[in-house]
């Protein structure tokens, strides 16, 4: 049958499997990426944006690139000494929140966060000492929620 229309040898298959094949790569065809994209296949596609898109940055990666754009933002530079300490690198926490209260000694949340990272680190005695600093700053700035805070942490230290 096939031979009589083609010219060409026909094959054992029967008729409907041609029709079956067309169908199909009708269907795909729909789907798949257009030729003039110059990718041969989906696959090939996501493999080469995979390979080829930035990386997102880490939360520390972006807070690191806005502390080094204004080194003097306290909340910045708060936020990357959180970041340090909640991801467990205790050195890079202890430099952050040391600067963070060196350039700002009024920022009360930096003595609390501070004086809990050293306790959950072992660090007793420095925490009691950051947790004093930040009951004082607290009375002066008149922040009396933090100072209840803080000395009740200093009180759970003993």
């Amino acid at each position: 049958m096939r031979e009589a229309r083609t010219g060409r040898p026909g094959n054992n298959f029967p008729g409907w499997v041609f029709n079956f094949i067309r169908l199909e790569d009708n269907f795909i065809g729909e789907f798949a990426l257009p030729p003039a994209f110059g990718v041969p296949s989906q696959r090939e596609y996501t493999m080469r944006m995979t390979l080829t898109q930035p990386q997102k940055k880490t939360r520390r990666q972006i807070l690191e690139e806005f502390v080094a754009a204004k080194p003097t933002d306290a909340f910045a530079r708060y936020g990357l000494a959180m970041e340090c300490a909640n991801s467990g690198d205790a050195a890079s926490a202890d430099e952050h929140f040391k600067a963070l209260l060196a350039a700002h000694p009024e920022y009360v949340a930096g003595y609390f966060q501070l004086g809990q990272f050293l306790a959950k680190s072992g660090r007793t005695e420095e925490a009691r000492s950051a947790l004093k600093a930040g009951i004082a700053t607290a009375q002066r700035t008149g922040d009396e929620h933090a100072r209840s805070e803080m000395e009740a942490a200093l009180a759970e230290l003993g």
